[in-house]
């Protein structure tokens, strides 16, 4: 892989983003609703692909994100189904979902993905996400 780590800065629209080919974690933070959300996205679907031909034992995902648009729970869907595969063939994928206090909402849609993939996800309530 030509790049071990891929970081995408914050945005009022976009979240940041942190992949550790090395450490395997991927870290997502913030709101999301780019105004493109394929080529947004894209650079994440490139980073992953080429993470999930040798993935680590272990894989951490840290979900810090307040909002989701849409065309966003479309392309966290995606995510998920590609650390899905991975998942079943026994390399474990640790989803850490984190919510702030009341926000009812980001913990149900946290709780769909649990229910259509077979990942280990913890829910974590915060007072603050970032």
């Amino acid at each position: 892989m030509a790049t071990k780590l891929l970081h995408i800065d914050r945005t009022e629209t976009s979240p940041q983003i942190d992949m550790d080919l090395e450490q395997g974690t991927m870290e997502f933070v913030g709101r999301s609703l780019p105004a493109n959300s394929e080529q947004f996205y894209s650079r994440v679907y490139r980073w992953l692909d080429e993470y999930l031909r040798a993935p680590r034992e272990e894989t951490t995902v840290n979900m810090k994100l307040d909002y989701l648009d849409t065309s966003s729970s479309k392309h966290l869907y995606n995510i998920f189904d590609r650390l899905n595969a991975v998942n079943e063939r026994g390399q474990r994928v640790h989803v850490n979902w984190h919510f702030e206090s009341g926000d009812e909402e980001m913990a149900e849609t946290g709780k769909d993905y649990q229910r259509f993939f077979g990942l280990d996800f913890q829910f974590i309530e915060v007072e603050e996400l970032f």
